[in-house]
């Protein structure tokens, strides 16, 4: 399974124009995407130090603004 940058917690997006993406796990900043760069360099062979993001929890409840704890 090809691994995706944009789900991986080494991924990153940096300010350079010319390189504006990069890996924190291989040091790596580049044009496309990193798992790319690193599949031509490891001669085929897909990214090894893909580790996914975790998961958000994401509440949907709005906050009880008269609750003391927020004051």
């Amino acid at each position: 399974m090809k691994p995706n940058c944009m789900k991986c917690m080494h991924f990153y997006i940096t300010y350079d124009k010319q390189t504006p993406k990069g890996c924190k796990a291989y040091g790596i900043q580049s044009q496309q995407l990193p798992s790319i760069e690193i599949k031509k360099a490891n001669n085929g062979n897909d990214c090894i130090g893909f580790k996914a993001k975790p998961e958000k929890n994401i509440n949907n409840k709005q906050k009880d603004l008269n609750n003391p704890k927020y004051w």
